[in-house]
């Protein structure tokens, strides 16, 4: 029988390795190395706030394409004229949008609900429908200033994920010296099986339930997968509705239009302080970017403007993937029209495959490219230990947030290939985002040469700071101080970087006590 003490006592719970728990791995590694304060570790252990609730919006009239084999039955079926063809928006699943009056003054000839187009396609009318979303906002950490980062539009995200991510958000502020802490959240949905106007519906909705949770001196969201600074714009509009100051509230959302108070620079900011990073390092090895080969893992923003700003240096692109496939081309593949070749509208997807410029490959063999460089900048966990143990480039910069895993990262030190971690490399984007966001609340506009410039000394001050710390070279440069961050012996660069964002969130706690 069980005792007194054990009756009706829930089992103790097993340890769950999660995407999270994993992502904390550095963190607890790192508190263990500089005997980070007890109470500071259990503020940081956990996020303040995890926030899930539902978005609805009513979707639109769609057209979905039959197979060949189901057309069969509607092969005597006559083509509808459409009227006004600028009323189907087509999407990158097949699938049409009928937009207002599509169809209204057409010519239309429709069977059990299908009509054909002129496309010669049969499609099948299905009636727009209110549907369900689920939403997030993880709020991490505020002891260095309010909640700061991305929103995220993707099918694969959950609240696991996102505590992952506001984590790290609250060690890159950190590291950036930007006075923010973490966040981070979004919706699950992929954004290109909606329409223009179901996308703006959507969001909406979701700031209209996001609005008590956040606002330009508590929470802070921004550009990440899946949205834009149209995303940002309709965000802004929605939180600043009705409200007698609006302008004074432009610093909601960063990533936003130059024209409605963003910043000059945000849209490549994450990839530029990618290249400063890369430029910094070979600088520090005596040489130059100038000839150095790189692969692109993910051509979204980090990847497509990293990939341009590398070119500028002088390097030469060989392969790119993003989620619907890779290409290579040995000699060299001109990252400006590939860029326009993705950005076509034409171009639904959005994707590189097809590019005429290269050769498509299969993932895997992406691996295999032979380069200076690899620049991950697409989802986390793409280099795993087996992708490690196979790539062929002597320097990994990493462009998205947790890239690598863990026991990758033992590959890659075993293996003696160089890693600039995420929570420093890909620090350019919070970076021009507190840029903005300084700029809204004094309603001023900074050139994108100030911008740049501003950037590229607060990039690659805090790289050598960790630099320093992995080495264990305590000292004081005209550019940066590390000797209040060394803790007497090397480590690894992501060791390194988490180190110096511990010591500065750390300081807040210890300074200024904690609240009762």
């Amino acid at each position: 029988m069980a005792s007194e003490e054990t009756f009706m006592r829930a089992p103790a719970p097993t340890p769950k390795r999660t995407i999270y728990t994993e992502a904390m791995e550095i963190f607890n590694y790192a508190a263990d190395l500089i005997g980070l304060d007890k109470r500071v570790r259990l503020e940081l252990e956990e996020p303040d706030y995890e926030h899930i609730f539902y978005v609805t919006a009513k979707l639109k009239d769609r057209l979905v394409p039959l197979s060949a084999e189901a057309a069969k039955s509607f092969a005597d079926l006559s083509v509808t004229q459409v009227r006004n063809p600028e009323g189907l928006e087509r999407l990158a699943n097949g699938n049409l949008i009928l937009n207002g009056r599509a169809l209204l003054g057409s010519d239309v000839a429709i069977r059990h609900g299908h009509l054909r187009l002129p496309d010669g396609l049969v499609y099948q009318l299905v009636p727009g429908e209110s549907q369900r979303f689920k939403a997030y906002r993880v709020q991490h950490n505020q002891a260095r200033g309010p909640y700061k980062g991305g929103l995220r539009y993707h099918r694969e995200v959950s609240l696991d994920l996102f505590k992952a991510l506001a984590a790290e958000m609250t060690w890159k502020t950190a590291i950036a010296e930007v006075p923010f802490g973490g966040g981070k959240g979004g919706i699950q949905l992929d954004p290109r099986e909606y329409g223009r106007e179901e996308i703006e519906a959507i969001t909406l909705r979701f700031m209209y339930r996001l609005k008590s949770l956040i606002g330009p001196n508590i929470d802070i969201p921004a550009p990440d997968v899946g949205t834009n600074p149209e995303i940002m714009a309709l965000l802004y509009r929605q939180f600043s509705d009705g409200e007698r100051e609006r302008h004074n509230l432009r610093g909601i959302v960063t990533g936003k239009d130059v024209r409605i108070g963003g910043s000059e620079g945000r849209g490549k900011a994450t990839g530029q302080g990618v290249a400063f990073c890369i430029e910094d390092y070979y600088a520090d090895r005596g040489e130059s970017v100038k000839g150095k080969t790189f692969v692109i893992q993910g051509f979204g923003n980090v990847g497509s403007h990293a990939a341009m700003i590398l070119g500028n240096m002088g390097a030469r692109l060989l392969a790119v993937n993003d989620a619907d496939g890779s290409i290579f081309n040995g000699d060299g593949i001109d990252v400006n029209a590939l860029a326009a070749y993705v950005a076509d509208p034409k171009n639904l997807k959005r994707s590189v495959v097809g590019f005429p410029g290269a050769q498509r490959i299969e993932k895997k063999d992406l691996w295999d490219v032979q380069a200076d460089i690899l620049v991950p900048a697409a989802l986390g966990g793409e280099i795993t230990a087996d992708v490690a143990e196979r790539l062929k480039v002597k320097l990994i910069a990493e462009g998205a947030n947790g890239p690598t895993t863990p026991e990758a990262d033992r590959v890659l030190q075993k293996r003696g290939i160089e890693l600039i971690p995420d929570i420093i490399a890909n620090a350019g984007g919070v970076t021009v985002s507190y840029y903005e966001w300084i700029q809204n609340k004094r309603m001023e506009r900074w050139s994108e040469a100030e911008v740049d410039q501003r950037l590229e000394r607060a990039m690659k001050r805090n790289y050598r700071i960790i630099r320093d710390i992995s080495r264990n070279q305590p000292r004081k440069t005209e550019m940066h101080d590390s000797r209040p961050y060394c803790i007497g012996k090397a480590v690894d660069s992501r060791c390194a970087a988490m180190i110096l964002a511990l010591k500065r969130i750390e300081a807040h706690y210890l300074l200024e006590g904690f609240s009762q």
